[in-house]
């Protein structure tokens, strides 16, 4: 029986798990904790890379308090590393100084791979990471942006969609990789990949495009960003980042992001809210039937996951998009459950660790 660690830091969380399986099972959690970090420390240190030590320091309390005194593999959530293949690689030190100098973005999640390769060392254990958000496996068209030096860049929730693709192939009795899948994530932030014979070749970059999300613009009429950005409205392009990829969406046009106060609003009659919640959906299925498009009409099933994978949302999803293949909905992040299968994977000897 195999004991595996998860590692998943959020930003204001950072939730731990021990896993149990062993080979041909599924992994079965054995005890799991969401620690809440203090808001004053996280304002302080704004800089998930700053917040290392204390965040290690409540795992490693918490794995004592569960006598934790052996694992066979820690897995982390991968974070903004260098754009690489899907798959699980090895917590290396160029991977550890690219997420410490946060080269390729920052956030929270870069501090998956830097918590794990400290539990691995304390446990004499491997430590790695799988599916991180920078999996990039764009084919070269999808690159191209229309101007010249800006080239479209792959960053997705990359452990869910393809944790939701291989719990669809599962049903179908099949494997990922001999399908066509529209695979939609739908949180804070929503993807939506076409993945072709298990390969993400396209996908909007949350921050940077596709329909806007609970807190998030995606793609803006240009000329007017360009206007608003030289309006004087705002100091600084951090400033307007925030409030782009923070403070917009379902957040900037209604006021809140919350999906049980959006329903509950819209079923006390509120017009405006169903109409902006709508919209969303509208959004979404546009960016469904332009990722069909890349699969040349050829999909052979549309995923809908995330938290925000629930009715009314994806009944009008559903609605708009049945034409293309059948929809089928499985609710929530499953990040950890991804995580813990991804080890046991390993362990088993089902899939080797790449070289980062």
């Amino acid at each position: 029986m195999f004991s595996i660690c998860i590692i998943n830091p959020g930003s204001t969380s950072t939730k731990v798990a021990v896993y149990y399986g062993a080979e041909n099972s599924k992994p079965a959690e054995g005890s799991a904790r969401n620690i809440k970090h203090d808001p004053d420390i996280l304002e302080k240190r704004k800089n998930p890379i700053d917040q290392l030590n204390f965040r290690i320091k409540a795992v490693e309390d918490f794995l004592e308090e569960q006598k934790i005194e052996t694992l066979d593999a820690v897995v982390g959530r991968g974070g903004l590393v260098k754009p690489v293949p899907a798959g699980s690689y090895k917590i290396t030190e160029s991977m550890i100084r690219d997420l410490k100098e946060s080269k390729y973005g920052s956030h929270a999640s870069n501090l998956g791979a830097l918590i794990a390769d400290l539990l691995g060392r304390r446990f004499n254990c491997p430590a790695f990471i799988t599916d991180p958000v920078g999996v990039d496996e764009f084919e070269p068209l999808a690159r191209y942006s229309g101007f010249p030096g800006m080239e479209r860049k792959c960053q997705s929730h990359a452990l869910n969609i393809r944790a939701a693709a291989r719990r669809a192939a599962d049903s179908l009795r099949t494997t990922m990789f001999d399908l066509n899948l529209i695979v939609v994530h739908l949180g804070g932030g929503i993807s939506v990949a076409p993945l072709k014979k298990g390969r993400i070749v396209d996908v909007n970059n949350a921050n940077d495009g596709g329909p806007f999300s609970p807190q998030r613009t995606g793609s803006l009429p240009t000329t007017q960003l360009v206007n608003l950005c030289f309006s004087g409205k705002y100091g600084s392009a951090e400033e307007l980042n925030h409030i782009l990829t923070k403070k917009s969406g379902l957040l900037g046009y209604i006021g809140t992001d919350d999906g049980i106060e959006i329903t509950e609003r819209i079923k006390k009659g509120d017009a405006r809210t169903l109409e902006v919640f709508e919209a969303m959906a509208y959004q979404i299925s546009k960016e469904i039937g332009a990722m069909a498009a890349v699969l040349k009409g050829k999909a052979d099933m549309i995923i809908l996951t995330g938290g925000m994978a629930h009715p009314p949302l994806t009944e009008w999803i559903e609605e708009a998009t049945k034409w293309i293949a059948p929809v089928k909905v499985y609710p929530g992040e499953n990040e950890m459950s991804a995580l813990a299968e991804a080890g046991l994977r390993y362990l088993s000897g089902i899939e080797e660790l790449k070289d980062y």
